[in-house]
C-alpha cells in the first residue's frame, strides 16, 4: 500500500501542487511570525544586555503604576539621594539619569517621528561614567552646555544632520534650538527600536526634560570584589522610603520583558492571520482529497476486492496527506524567512526601525510549523479518507456515486447545531464576561463559519438554480452547462466556495466595523464639540504641545476660548485608568460633556469629575472620596465633585489643571480645542491660530472636517494592513477554486470529449468553465457577505456602551468586493478553462 500511495502521489503530483501551495502560504506566515519575533527578541535581549552591562545596581522610585497600554510609569527621586549613595560602602561610581519627551524638527520645519502611533521620541541625560553610558559616540563629543545636544545616528541620517548643525527640539516648554556636538549609537543600533534620542548634559536634561533637583534613576558601579546582590542589599538600607534598589541584571530582564510584551501583541496579531490562512487552506485540502477519492473510487474498490483492508485504504490516503503536509510545511519554513523580512520591512514602514542581527530559527518554529502544517492537512483529509475506506467493494465497482448532500436532513440538523453553538459562544464573548474574550469571540466565529460551510450544500443547489437560470438563458449552452456542473455536486461547490466565504466574511465584517467606527466618531464630534478648531500634536500620553500654546491663544482677539487637553495615567483599586486634565470653565464652553450633577467651578486641587455610569458601577456619589494612585505622588484621596453623561471626549475621569499639575510633573497638551470669537470669521480665526502655532512644529491646526478625516485616516491605516493580510486568505481561496476546477476537468474528461465531438467549440467550453467559477465565487461571496454583515453588526452592538452607536453598512465597498470576487473567479478559471478547451477529443472520449 505504501508503494501504491507513492506511485499515486507521483502520478497525480500536479493535482496536489495547489493544495501544497495553500498549506505552504499558511505555514510560511506562521513560521515568518515566529522567526521575526524570535529574531527581534534575541536582538533586543543582546542590546539591553550590552547597554546595561556596566550597571551593577539602579536606584529608582518604588512607586509604579501600569497604564491601560500595559506600559509601567514610575515617579522621580530626589537628586540628594546621590550623595548618600556615593557615601555608601562598595560604591565605585554613580550617576543620576534623566529621560523624557524630546522631538526633533527636520530642516524643513516638520516634526520627526510619530510618538502617537510609532516609536517614541526620547531625551536623555549624558553621563561621563563610561560603564553607565548606554551610547557610543561615532562622531563629535559629549554635550557640555545648555545649548548643546548629541543626537542618535538614525536622526542624523534622516535629517540629515551633522556635527556643527543647529536643530530645533520640541520640549515641555517652548521649542528650543541646540547645536549638535555629537552623533551616537544606542549600543550598536542607530536607535533603540526606531526611537529618536536627544542627549543633553545632566543639568540641561533636568531643566528641559524633567525637574530641577530630580532624577529618574541613579545608576551605580560596584567596587572591585563587591557583588551586585550585596551592593543592592547595602543600598536598600540607605535609600529612603518609596525608593528601591535593583541589580543591573534585574534591570536588563525588565527591559527585555518590556520589549517581549510590546512584541506580543504584534505576534498575536500576525498569528491570527496565519490561523485564518490555514483555516481557509483546510477547506481546499478537504475538497481536493474529496475529489481525488471520488475519482479513485473504482481503484479503491478494486484494492478492497483484492484483499486490502479498510484501515489500509484509510492509511494510504492519510499517508498522501501527510506527505503533502510535510513537503508544504518544509517549503513553508524556508519561505518563512522571506516572510519575516517582509514583516520587518512593514514594521520599519510604521516607524519601528529594527536593529540588524542574526536570524533566529528556533527549534520551536520548526516543530510547531511542521506539526500545524501536517496536522491541518491530515485532519482536513481525514473525512474523505474515511469515506473512501467505508465504500463496499462491489458497490463501488458497479455504481456511480450521486451527491445527495444538498438534500441531507442529517447535514441540516448538524449544521444548525453548529450554528446555534457558534452564535451562543459568540454572543457570550461579545456581551458576556468570559475569562478570555478574544478566545470566546474567535471560537464563536470558527463555529459559525463551520456551520455555514456545513449548510453550504443545502444552499448551493437552490443558489445555482436561481442564479444560474438567467446565466443559462443569456449564455446559452455554455451557461446551461456551467449551471448544471455547479448543481451536479453541491457539496463540492459549497466547500470550494466556503474558502472564499471566510475571506470575504472577514473583510465585510471589518469594513462594517471600520465604517461604523468612523460614523460614530463623527457623531461624537458633532454632538459634543461646540468649538471651531482642533490643534493636534500627534501624540497621546507621551509628549505633545506646550501648555503655553493654549495660553497664547487665549490672548488673541480672534479666539473666544482655547483649552488644552492633557492625558495622565493612574490606578484606581489596582486597575489602570486614564485621567484627562482640562481648564474646566474654558473646556466646557467648547465641549459639551453633559454635566448631570455638581459644579465645574469646584474642581480644584483635590477634586475629580467622574462619568455617571462609572460612578454608578462603583457606587460613588457627589462628595465621596476616591483613592487614586499616581506614579509621582502616590495614593491621593480625591473628592467626587462633578458627574457627567458624555465620556467620548473626556473618558471616565477628568480633573482641573490645578489637580493635574499637583500629581503629574510633566505637563503636555495632546490637543487644544479652540472656539473663535463671534466678531471674526472662521478664516480670520484660523489664520490667527495658525500664526500663533507656527513655532510648534507638531501643532496641526484642523477644522472639524479635517479633524474627522484625521480620525478616519488612523482607522484606514490599520484597515489597509488588515486587508493586505486577509488578501492571503482570499488568494488561497482562489487557488482552491482553480484547483477544484482543474480536478473537475480531469474527472469529466470523457464528458468534455463528447461535448467537443458533438460540436461544442473551444470558446464555448472555456466560457462554461469560467462561468462555473463565477457561480462558485458568487456563492462564496454571498455567504461571506451575509456572515460579515452579522459579525459587523454584532461587534458594533457589543461596543455601543463605548461610543460605537452608529451602524454603517459600506454598500459601495461590499459591491466592490462582489465585483472583485467575480473577476477573481474568472481569473482563477483561466488555466483550467484553457486546459479543458485544449483536450484531445479522441483521447478524451477514450478516457473512462
Amino acid at each position: 500500500m505504501i508503494r501504491i500511495t507513492l506511485e499515486n502521489l507521483l502520478a497525480r503530483r500536479f493535482r496536489l501542487i495547489s493544495t501544497a501551495i495553500s498549506v505552504l502560504i499558511g505555514v510560511a506566515f506562521l513560521a515568518g511570525t515566529f522567526v521575526l519575533t524570535d529574531t527581534l527578541g534575541a536582538t533586543f535581549d543582546d542590546l539591553f544586555a550590552e547597554v546595561n552591562e556596566g550597571i551593577d545596581v539602579e536606584i529608582r522610585s518604588a512607586e509604579e503604576i501600569t497604564t491601560e497600554f500595559g506600559v509601567p510609569v514610575r515617579g522621580r527621586i530626589d537628586e540628594a539621594i546621590l550623595d548618600d549613595v556615593l557615601a555608601a560602602p562598595g560604591v565605585e561610581a554613580a550617576a543620576g539619569a534623566v529621560f523624557g519627551y524630546a522631538q526633533f524638527v527636520d530642516p524643513d520645519g516638520s516634526p520627526m517621528g510619530n510618538p502617537g502611533q510609532g516609536a517614541p521620541t526620547y531625551g536623555f541625560s549624558w553621563t561621563d561614567v563610561d560603564e553607565l553610558n548606554p551610547t557610543n559616540l561615532v562622531d563629535g563629543r559629549s554635550p557640555a552646555g545648555p545649548d548643546e545636544v548629541v543626537i542618535d545616528a538614525m536622526t542624523a541620517n534622516d535629517g540629515p544632520f551633522a556635527v556643527g548643525d543647529t536643530v530645533t527640539i520640541l520640549l515641555e516648554g517652548p521649542p528650543q534650538r541646540f547645536e549638535i556636538v555629537g552623533v551616537a549609537k544606542f549600543g550598536r543600533a542607530d536607535s533603540p527600536l526606531g526611537a529618536s534620542m536627544a542627549i543633553f548634559d545632566l543639568d540641561t536634561a533636568q531643566q528641559v526634560l524633567a525637574e530641577p533637583g530630580m532624577f529618574d534613576a541613579i545608576d551605580i558601579v560596584a567596587a572591585d570584589g563587591v557583588t551586585a546582590d550585596d551592593l543592592r542589599d547595602t543600598l536598600a538600607a540607605v535609600v529612603p522610603d518609596g525608593v528601591e534598589a535593583i541589580t543591573g541584571d534585574q534591570l536588563t530582564e525588565e527591559g527585555q520583558n518590556a520589549v517581549g510584551d510590546a512584541l506580543s501583541f504584534f505576534n498575536t496579531f500576525m498569528l491570527i492571520f496565519a490561523a485564518v490562512a490555514l483555516f481557509v487552506a483546510s477547506f481546499i485540502i478537504y475538497n481536493t482529497f474529496s475529489i481525488l477519492v471520488v475519482q479513485r473510487t473504482k481503484e479503491m474498490a478494486l484494492l478492497r476486492a483484492l484483499g486490502a483492508h479498510r484501515h489500509q485504504i484509510l492509511g494510504a490516503i492519510l499517508l498522501e496527506a501527510v506527505i503533502v503536509g510535510i513537503v508544504a510545511s518544509v517549503l513553508g519554513l524556508v519561505a518563512g524567512i522571506g516572510v519575516a523580512s517582509l514583516l520587518k520591512g512593514l514594521l520599519a514602514a510604521l516607524g519601528m526601525a529594527i536593529p540588524s542581527g542574526p536570524v533566529v530559527f528556533a527549534s520551536r518554529t520548526i516543530w510547531v510549523s511542521l506539526l500545524v502544517g501536517v496536522g491541518v492537512t491530515a485532519i482536513a483529509a481525514l473525512a474523505p479518507s474515511r469515506r473512501a475506506s467505508t465504500v463496499a467493494p462491489m458497490a463501488a465497482i458497479r455504481e456511480v456515486e450521486v451527491d445527495e448532500s444538498g438534500r441531507s436532513t442529517i447535514r441540516m440538523f448538524a449544521g444548525l447545531a453548529l450554528l446555534a453553538t457558534g452564535l451562543a459562544v459568540l454572543m457570550w464573548g461579545l456581551f458576556g464576561d468570559p475569562p478570555d474574550t478574544l478566545a470566546a469571540i474567535g471560537g464563536g466565529v470558527v463555529f459559525v463559519f463551520l456551520a455555514v460551510a456545513a449548510l453550504g450544500p443545502i444552499a448551493a443547489l437552490p443558489f445555482s438554480q436561481v442564479v444560474g437560470r438567467p446565466l443559462a438563458r443569456w449564455r446559452g449552452v455554455p451557461g446551461e452547462l456551467a449551471q448544471e456542473n455547479a448543481m451536479r455536486n453541491p457539496k463540492r461547490t459549497s466547500t470550494t466556495a466556503a474558502a472564499l466565504m471566510i475571506g470575504v466574511g472577514l473583510v465585510a465584517s471589518i469594513s462594517i466595523f471600520a465604517e461604523s467606527a468612523k460614523a460614530s466618531i463623527n457623531k461624537i464630534i458633532d454632538d459634543a464639540f461646540i468649538g471651531d478648531l482642533v490643534i493636534d500634536s500627534g501624540s497621546f500620553g507621551f509628549g505633545g504641545l506646550s501648555p503655553e500654546l493654549a495660553a497664547d491663544l487665549n490672548e488673541l482677539p480672534e479666539v473666544d476660548a482655547a483649552s488644552g487637553v492633557r492625558i495622565g495615567f493612574a490606578e484606581i483599586d489596582g486597575e489602570p485608568q486614564t485621567i484627562y486634565g482640562v481648564d474646566p470653565p474654558t473646556m466646557l464652553s467648547i465641549v459639551d460633556v453633559g454635566i448631570s450633577e455638581g459644579d465645574v467651578g469646584d474642581l480644584h486641587s483635590a477634586e475629580l469629575a467622574v462619568h455617571d455610569d462609572y460612578a454608578a458601577e462603583q457606587g460613588w456619589e457627589i462628595g465621596d472620596t476616591v483613592d487614586i494612585a499616581f506614579a509621582q505622588t502616590g495614593v491621593r484621596p480625591l473628592t467626587v465633585t462633578v458627574l457627567y453623561t458624555k465620556s467620548e471626549l473626556t473618558g471616565n475621569f477628568f480633573m482641573g489643571n490645578e489637580a493635574f499639575e499637583a500629581n503629574y510633573p510633566d505637563v503636555f497638551d495632546f490637543q487644544v480645542f479652540v472656539r473663535r470669537s463671534a466678531d471674526f470669521t472662521s478664516e480670520q480665526a484660523r489664520t490667527a491660530v495658525e500664526a500663533a502655532a507656527a513655532d510648534y512644529a507638531n501643532a496641526e491646526v484642523q477644522d472639524l472636517e479635517q479633524y474627522k478625516q484625521t480620525q478616519a485616516d488612523q482607522i484606514n491605516q490599520l484597515l489597509g494592513l488588515i486587508y493586505a493580510l486577509l488578501a492571503l486568505a482570499i488568494l488561497i481561496a482562489l487557488i482552491g477554486i482553480a484547483n477544484t476546477l482543474a480536478l473537475s476537468i480531469l474527472e469529466r474528461t470523457h464528458e468534455l470529449g463528447l461535448l467537443r465531438a458533438v460540436g461544442m467549440t473551444r470558446r464555448q467550453l472555456r466560457t462554461a468553465v469560467r462561468w462555473e467559477s463565477v457561480l462558485i465565487a458568487l456563492l462564496g461571496t454571498s455567504l461571506g457577505a451575509g456572515v460579515g454583515l452579522f459579525f459587523g453588526w454584532a461587534m458594533v452592538r457589543a461596543l455601543r456602551d463605548d461610543g460605537f452607536t452608529e451602524l454603517q453598512i459600506p454598500i459601495s465597498q461590499l459591491v466592490i468586493v462582489l465585483v472583485v470576487a467575480v473577476a477573481a473567479g474568472v481569473l482563477a478559471a483561466t488555466q483550467p478553462a484553457r486546459r479543458a478547451a485544449n483536450l484531445d477529443i479522441l483521447k478524451a472520449i477514450g478516457t473512462e
